[in-house]
């Protein structure tokens, strides 16, 4: 299913397919032969075109997503890597209990 995804200003933000049925208030049901209504406000069932300034905003909001999402990917990345230490760490004490110790 298709959803564009508005923010607190009522602006789509996203336009996205999902597997399933959402049921939520930021998130709208689009055909799929619609055009995409990406920077658009959604007002009483309508796509309305957006000032300029507004636009400004959508962009700040969204390059704070892409840093926040960048982030999470870095965090992931380090997560991921001390896991692998400390998997690393826990096969060497096991293989040293299995020669008794040494």
């Amino acid at each position: 299913m298709r959803y564009a995804q508005i923010n607190e200003n009522d602006i789509c933000i996203a336009d996205s397919f999902l597997s399933g049925e959402v049921i939520a208030e930021n998130m709208i049901p689009l055909t799929d032969e619609e055009p995409s209504p990406l920077t658009k406000k959604y007002v009483n069932g309508v796509w309305e075109e957006v000032k300029k300034e507004q636009q400004t905003q959508i962009q700040s909001d969204t390059e704070m997503i892409m840093q926040s999402i960048a982030e999470l990917e870095l965090q992931n990345y380090e997560a991921q890597s001390e896991r692998h230490e400390i998997t690393q760490k826990v096969t060497e004490l096991e293989l040293k209990i299995l020669q008794g110790g040494k």
